[in-house]
């Protein structure tokens, strides 16, 4: 446009003016004209928070002209994590009519546990001339949690036997109305609320509702989750195991209806913060809390499990379950252990990677030990003699 300027008033022609005239006016319409539309678009992300791994995650960009212009053209580009997407980018370019609705669709790979950023995406726009390229909008990233792999309890190798969740008692503490063993005569302390009515009329003598006594007990799993904590040259794919192990033996007790609680020297990638403690509770909306965490769980540099649990075992009430993953030998998890155990609490220990010496040492002191082998399943100790 300069030259043309300065070719009109060297040349003094008029129909360089023209054409400068008509260039200028074009311009300054098509700047008017995708301002105007870029100022009506409204775009959006659409895409799940969560998913297992191997699931694929369908991901939706909704793109809607609220408008009376076209827009000339819209470029649309995404940017992925590698291990979700290759390449780690989309790209689509479309134009969007007068009160028109575009969209673009992709889908991610969930290949691995973690937690993950979709986006930035970015929209830019332009005239006909390719003059007035501009960026029109900015969607922020949206966070995907893969949550870790769930396997069944029989293939992680832990005994039905464990101490797992709610426990018979030889003396009633307190009955369970969940429980029912049947029906028996009334006597003076019993309550009015225990008379089975149906029961009285057929026996023709007043019966009250027998209930399974219980002592109604939780489930900790406590997971190591710092380098200074697993040795080895392979400590990335053993730690990754270790969450493996403390999702499934969580999606088990709670597929059972029992409370289970989590604590871990890890930190949570969404906050950045270590994670703490989650408290015992049970329930789908529980055991998906459980299994987000353990998703989202990253490295830390330094941990000390035993001082996590002195904190996570403060509420727990006797016999309670405390399930130790750790990489670390049992002669350092031994002691703490026994401490707990001393409280009333039975005590598992899954240590990744054990050695020999590691399980026949805990089953010399009485405590379940199991080695966390390379495909996630814990081998029991064997007695020795």
């Amino acid at each position: 446009m300069i030259v043309l300027f300065i070719l009109a008033i060297v040349l003094r022609s008029e129909l360089f003016f023209y054409l400068l005239y008509l260039i200028a006016g074009l311009h300054i319409a098509a700047r008017w004209w995708v301002g105007r539309s870029a100022s009506r678009l409204r775009i959006r992300r659409v895409a799940p928070e969560a998913a297992f791994p191997g699931d694929p995650v369908p991901v939706l960009v909704e793109v809607q002209n609220t408008g009376l212009l076209p827009l000339p053209w819209l470029a649309l580009r995404e940017t992925l994590p590698p291990a979700l997407h290759s390449p780690p980018m989309v790209y689509e370019v479309m134009s969007p009519g007068a009160a028109e609705r575009c969209e673009m669709r992709y889908t991610l790979f969930s290949r691995r546990r973690g937690y993950y950023q979709i986006g930035p995406l970015t929209a830019q726009t332009g005239d006909v001339l390719g003059i007035g390229e501009r960026t029109v909008s900015e969607v922020p990233p949206a966070a995907l949690t893969i949550y870790p792999n769930v396997l069944p309890l029989e293939d992680l190798g832990l005994p039905a036997s464990l101490p797992f969740g709610t426990l018979p008692a030889t003396h009633r503490l307190f009955t369970d109305p969940a429980r029912p063993m049947g029906v028996r005569p009334y006597q003076p302390v019993d309550g009015v609320r225990r008379i089975d009515w149906k029961a009285t009329a057929r026996l023709g003598e007043p019966q009250v509702r027998r209930y399974q006594p219980a002592i109604a007990v939780e489930t900790m799993i406590a997971l190591a989750f710092s380098r200074a904590e697993y040795g080895g040259g392979f400590a990335y794919d053993t730690m990754e195991r270790a969450v493996v192990a403390a999702a499934s033996i969580a999606a088990h007790l709670i597929e059972r209806r029992q409370s289970v609680g989590l604590c871990t020297t890890g930190f949570d990638a969404a906050s950045h913060a270590p994670v703490g403690i989650l408290p015992p509770g049970s329930g789908r909306a529980h055991l998906i809390q459980v299994l987000g965490l353990l998703g989202r769980l990253e490295v830390a540099k330094e941990g000390d499990l035993a001082v996590t649990l002195s904190r996570a075992t403060v509420g727990l009430g006797w016999g309670s379950t405390v399930v130790m993953i750790t990489g670390q030998r049992a002669r350092d998890m031994l002691p703490h252990a026994l401490a707990l155990r001393q409280r009333g609490l039975n005590v598992a220990l899954v240590i990744a990677e054990a050695l020999t010496d590691d399980l026949a040492l805990a089953h010399r002191h009485g405590v379940a030990a199991y080695d966390l082998g390379r495909d996630a399943r814990p081998i029991q100790a064997v007695s020795t003699p």
